[in-house]
């Protein structure tokens, strides 16, 4: 959804014509009232007579793009805001909405450049410095985006998605303890952010503090029943303190509600594959190879690019169980895929010469003698 911003009413602009510029303050009147009423369909004739009698109404070239937002005529809606920035630049709501706009788009450098404005204007403005990190962040700059994140959180504290974006990124530089200050001030404000509650379980696992993160993905899934990592995560650390049985359904609830998942799929098989129970363990890893595969055929038609190399993994570990199994034809051919995707497995290389060689049969040729 595209955020937008605009005044509740258009400003008078003059002209040296006082009949248009009458008629047009009655456009604009009418304008406002239907738009404070929602009612954009019926104000856009009266927005368009308004910029037609008085071409240098800046405001109301901004309503008119956010009419064409509201109506998906996205192009026509970038057109107007350049429109009115080139009447008067200094109109910090098309800055925003513009921005708005190209990060739905995806063009997030241009976004940023009117982004900056918005700020410029209003330095307190703690929301367009959230946007302006998540540009930062699917633009690769990291560092960047924490800043943004940064400013963001200390304006509003209350405002949780600086926080938790700034703790996602802090937890990838695995600092822990910073993150977890953040969230655990955020949780005071807010004790059902389910985020929050996962984002500390993820902490307390990799600090290996199993109980305390477990309590906190417990309260995840209290809030969000279908969150498959949070039983995946629950699953791993049962695994940690030898709850075999409980992992081996929080990662059977996970794999069901998402058999594509694969780090669910893995670790359920790789659980079963220890237990000895090869035919289970197969049963989910099919499943969901089959899903991941028809799913990748799909993005390549669509020309979508999928990361491949994550099924590798779940790929050795069914070659493993089929070999188990001495089923060593379907063996044979999972890890040659595994292969194709990573052609340096020096580990999987070795177990495929180890495998006994296919038997070549030979026909055989009865020669009759007349």
């Amino acid at each position: 959804m595209i955020n937008v911003m605009k005044n509740n009413s258009f400003s008078t602009v003059s002209t040296n014509n006082d009949d248009n510029c009458n008629d047009s303050d009655i456009n604009v009147t009418l304008a406002n009232t239907l738009i404070e009423k929602g009612s954009w369909d019926e104000a856009y004739p009266y927005l368009k007579a308004a910029v037609e009698m008085n071409p240098r109404y800046a405001q109301g070239y901004n309503h008119l793009g956010i009419y064409y937002i509201r109506n998906k005529k996205y192009m026509e809606a970038i057109n107007k805001f350049k429109k009115a920035l080139e009447i008067e630049f200094s109109l910090t709501e098309a800055h925003y909405n513009l921005s708005s706009l190209y990060m739905e788009r995806k063009e997030y450098c241009m976004a940023l450049s009117h982004f900056k404005e918005v700020v410029l204007a209003k330095p307190d403005d703690y929301e367009t410095y959230y946007f302006m990190g998540l540009c930062h962040v699917h633009l690769g700059l990291e560092k960047e985006a924490e800043s943004f994140f940064t400013e963001s959180f200390s304006l509003k504290p209350d405002y949780i998605p600086p926080a938790v974006n700034l703790c996602k990124l802090l937890i990838k530089k695995d600092n822990y303890t910073k993150a977890k200050n953040i969230l655990l001030r955020v949780l005071k404000t807010d004790p059902s952010l389910p985020e929050v509650h996962f984002l500390l379980g993820i902490i307390y696992k990799m600090q290996k503090t199993y109980p305390r993160a477990m309590k906190h993905l417990r309260e995840t899934l209290l809030i969000d029943k279908n969150n498959t990592e949070a039983y995946n995560l629950l699953g791993e650390c049962c695994i940690e303190l030898g709850m075999d049985k409980q992992a081996e359904a929080l990662f059977t609830m996970a794999a069901k509600l998402d058999i594509s998942y694969i780090s669910a799929v893995y670790n359920l098989g790789k659980l079963y594959y220890n237990q000895k129970k090869y035919p289970d363990a197969i049963c989910f890893m099919e499943k969901s190879i089959e899903t991941h595969e028809t799913s990748h055929s799909i993005n390549s038609i669509l020309s979508e690019t999928t990361d491949t190399n994550e099924i590798v993994p779940l790929y050795n570990l069914l070659g493993q169980c089929y070999k188990m199994k001495e089923n060593h034809a379907k063996a044979r051919a999972i890890w040659e895929k595994s292969l194709a995707i990573q052609p340096h497995q020096q580990d999987i290389t070795d177990a495929l010469l180890d495998l006994p060689q296919p038997s070549r049969s030979h026909k055989r040729v009865s020669l009759v003698i007349d």
